[in-house]
């Protein structure tokens, strides 16, 4: 077995040393060669925990690597029809529902039949922009609210909701409390609780069963599974458990990620397996975010602390896990929250010092996120914004630091904090690590501010900006204008908007100009919506370009694209990417019949896996209630094979999900992807591989 960063998923981290990082970094960089190279004689699909990687392709991004050996339960078999795979090297790799949709795949490991995810199609650039949109591109799609209501809904994060969306009144489509209770969930416990079930349909019912929650009965039914002697099942009940966001499951869920003698009581074995522990964590985080008592967001707190702490913890997945497990506490401003969240941020403060042989770089990455995460945009601590600043312009750092620091930074400054502007702007003019230079233009549009505007115009318009730096760069432009952190006119979004057309007249190159149309959909440019739609039957035949500039008419909202969009779908039988993308671009336009074509397409057991993957993401990403009856009877047809069935599972979930946006979406938006483990995102055995 071999991963990114040099060390095998099969074995504990070693201690961190000074002097192996020209190693190191040698070995990440033969690594990635021999993955991709390795990846581009494999199939499409990689069986396995739930779907697959969310960036472009079958590429992972470095810094992946595991965690830690399985300790208990088998693993899931090697690639076969309807089994999961065994975890591959500890990045990424498959890309999600192969299409624009975000880290998600199918069912198997946790979530139904492995395959698609936040993905496009391979490609050997890792620092390509599909994989910051494929992370980040729920809060900008809302595409239940929009299929429900007609419209977007506000949030809570400047990312995840721009300040300009309205709400509306329509709600023909959302599925009702009886079409809950009389048939959604009754299927999906009868798949879970039936003995002839196999892993996929079970991990599949468990993740849709937890999506929708607010049933009681249904922890009993996912706890059970901790029992089970199949890791996929193991390690899917504990994170299920999280999703529900029952407050009742967090004792057990820190028990789990603690490894205490109850924890291992819980899966009835001497060890709880790091990967088991590692969701536990994400679970925690996710329990804790959802409520706003402040004692139990303490304990979970304490708990993952003690996780950090522990000088003997050496497995990289749980640390990582833990981390972003505090990242959710979602503290509030007032009272015992207040003083939770200046806690938990001081707690950060000091880990993210420790030293490299304590605690590697790519793990303390994290910790600068989770800050920021914490703080938000309005936060007065100035203590940890210099640490960011202090970061970004040091020249001692790893990549890791750079990336997260940068990110950090677009979360949590604002116009008025000038020093951070000037640091991130600094770095995109001379920093060297190429992933941070171009988290540094994404920074910039969510800090906003007339002179951040004014240096991403230059950018966009200097001929020698690089080809693929302009999406980056146009990206930041519409973030500025999405999250309305200027005081700019409309008359500047038009200004900006014409920059951004201008270069997108001019590139040639089909995925750089896809990524420009993405910025103009953000934008609502109408000026361009012709222009695009025409370059979109231009690149008919690049399933990725064509499927994204189908997207961004859907942002933009041309209705006029109905019609060609269809005809795309229609002709994308065995062509996953194309098909999730051109199904959300329809779910956009309000299109009221594509869910029951999907249901349709779906039946069909000769599909591909990826392509049944794309099917059941894009059902539940719509959300129409017009497509359960469908998905019910598939679920329940013991004559059809496993993998359409436990697809069917999956789109069930989110049809009645409990939240507007996907879960994923609290881990994924504004997550340093490239600081990754396999139980993050990778080889669609990650939390964020789960549909």
């Amino acid at each position: 077995m071999f991963s990114l960063g040099g060390v095998s998923s099969e074995t504990p981290l070693p201690r961190y040393e000074k002097k192996d990082e020209d190693k190191l970094m040698k070995l990440n960089r033969l690594a990635i060669v021999a993955v991709t190279g390795t990846l581009l004689a494999l199939p499409a699909v990689a069986y396995a925990h739930g779907g697959q990687y969310p960036g472009p392709g079958d590429t992972v991004p470095p810094g992946g690597g595991g965690g830690g050996g399985r300790s208990g339960g088998g693993g899931p078999p090697a690639p076969g029809p309807g089994g999961p795979s065994t975890p591959g090297p500890g990045g990424p790799t498959t890309p999600r529902p192969q299409t624009p949709t975000r880290p998600r795949g199918g069912p198997a490991r946790g979530g139904g039949p492995a395959t698609g995810g936040r993905g496009v199609q391979f490609m050997d650039d890792l620092d390509q922009w599909q994989f910051w949109w494929e992370f980040n591109k729920d809060p900008f799609l809302q595409l239940k609210n929009r299929i429900w209501m007609g419209g977007t809904v506000t949030g809570e994060d400047d990312i995840a909701v721009g300040r300009s969306v309205s709400e509306s009144k329509t709600d023909t489509l959302r599925p009702s409390p009886s079409d809950l209770k009389e048939k959604i969930i009754p299927a999906l416990k009868a798949a879970l609780q039936d003995s002839s079930s196999n892993r996929d349909i079970v991990s599949s019912a468990m993740i849709a069963l937890a999506k929708i929650g607010q049933d009681p009965t249904i922890l009993p039914l996912i706890k059970k599974e901790l029992t089970s002697n199949d890791q996929e099942r193991r390690e899917t009940a504990g994170l299920a458990m999280g999703i529900s966001a029952m407050p009742e499951a967090l004792d057990d869920l820190i028990a789990l990620a603690t490894n205490s003698k109850a924890g291992q009581e819980l899966v009835k074995s001497t060890e709880v397996d790091f990967r088991t522990r590692s969701f536990a964590c994400y679970g925690c985080g996710l329990v804790a975010h959802e409520h706003k008592e402040v004692a139990l967001k303490r304990k979970a707190f304490e708990a993952m602390k003690s996780i950090l702490d522990d000088k003997t913890e050496n497995r990289r997945d749980v640390i990582v896990a833990a981390l972003n497990a505090i990242r959710l506490l979602r503290p509030s401003d007032e009272g015992e929250g207040k003083k939770l969240r200046d806690d938990a941020v001081d707690y950060l403060l000091g880990y993210v010092d420790r030293s490299d042989r304590d605690v590697p770089p790519q793990m303390r990455a994290h910790g600068y996120t989770a800050m920021a995460k914490l703080l938000g945009r309005n936060s007065d601590n100035q203590k940890a914004k210099d640490r960011m600043v202090k970061a970004v312009q040091s020249n001692k750092e790893k990549q890791w630091i750079y990336q997260s620091a940068i990110l950090a930074l677009g979360v949590v400054a604002n116009p008025d904090d000038k020093d951070a502007s000037e640091a991130v702007q600094e770095y995109m003019e001379k920093g060297k690590d190429q992933q941070a230079v171009r988290f540094c233009a994404i920074a910039l549009g969510q800090i906003g501010g007339e002179q951040n505007q004014n240096f991403l115009r230059k950018k966009m318009t200097n001929s020698r900006t690089q080809t693929i730096m302009q999406p980056w760069v146009a990206l930041g432009l519409a973030l500025i204008h999405f999250n309305a952190q200027s005081s700019d006119s409309a008359a500047s979004s038009e200004a900006v908007a014409a920059d951004i057309r201008s270069a997108y007249s001019k590139i040639k190159a089909p995925e750089p100009a896809a990524g420009l149309a993405i910025a103009l959909g953000i934008l609502k440019d109408k000026d361009v919506e012709d222009d695009i739609l025409g370059r979109m039957l231009d690149y008919k035949n690049n399933d990725e370009a064509a499927g994204y500039h189908a997207v961004a008419l859907g942002l933009i909202g041309h209705g006029l694209a109905r019609e060609d969009i269809n005809g795309l779908l229609d002709k994308a039988e065995r062509r996953d990417k194309l098909l999730t993308q051109c199904a959300i671009a329809l779910g956009l336009l309000g299109d009221k019949e594509v869910s029951l074509k999907l249901v349709d397409r779906l039946k069909d057991e000769s599909n591909p896996v990826a392509v049944s993957s794309a099917l059941s993401q894009a059902l539940g990403f719509i959300g129409d209630r017009r497509s359960i009856d469908g998905l019910v009877t598939l679920l329940k047809n013991k004559d059809l094979k496993d993998i359409p069935r436990a697809f069917a599972a999956v789109a069930l979930g989110p049809i009645r999900d409990k939240e507007a946006l996907p879960w994923e979406s609290k881990i994924a938006v504004n997550l340093n992807y490239r600081a990754n483990v396999e139980t993050l995102t990778g080889n669609s055995t990650g939390v964020l591989d789960i549909l």
